[in-house]
């Protein structure tokens, strides 16, 4: 049986690849979004999924992630970049440009376009867009578990 091992970077470019086909193939989902969120940060989405409760908040686009080791887990609502077009052309590498209109499609082009050429993490775009999705007093400012 034949392995291949890829560098930690290499895994970063494939999930962003894949992710982007992905965008293409399946229709905009919250679930797909946090999938694309965790893979442009390269950290995990520990939802232990053992519950109800835990499978909806990954349908919802929720996850609980760990950013800095000593942040410690926080339940984050993320964008809904493969349903509205301003998050997704977000993700676009600087000075890419896409003429689609369609949400889905700009996603996997800007993943695809990431992976190809390397390009770093979005952390601050992306804490920009979180920050802006997030409206107080409404389920997102939740502390501990969703829902």
């Amino acid at each position: 049986m034949d392995a291949f091992l890829f560098p930690a970077k290499q895994h970063i470019k494939l999930d962003l690849y894949g992710l982007g086909h992905r965008c293409l193939r399946e229709p905009a989902s919250r679930r797909l979004d946090g999938e694309i969120y965790c893979a442009l940060h390269n950290i995990i989405d520990r939802n232990p999924l053992i519950n109800d409760q835990l499978l909806q908040a990954r349908e919802d686009g929720e996850v609980l992630v760990e950013h800095c080791p000593s942040d410690g887990l926080a339940w984050i609502e993320v964008p809904p970049f493969t349903a509205e077009l301003k998050y997704a052309e977000a993700l676009l590498p600087e000075g890419l440009f896409t003429f689609y209109r369609d949400a889905r499609k700009v996603c996997a082009t800007a993943l695809q376009a990431r992976a190809l050429a390397n390009e770093p993490p979005l952390f601050s775009l992306l804490a920009d867009l979180r920050a802006e999705y997030f409206t107080p007093n409404t389920k997102n400012s939740r502390e501990g578990e969703p829902g």
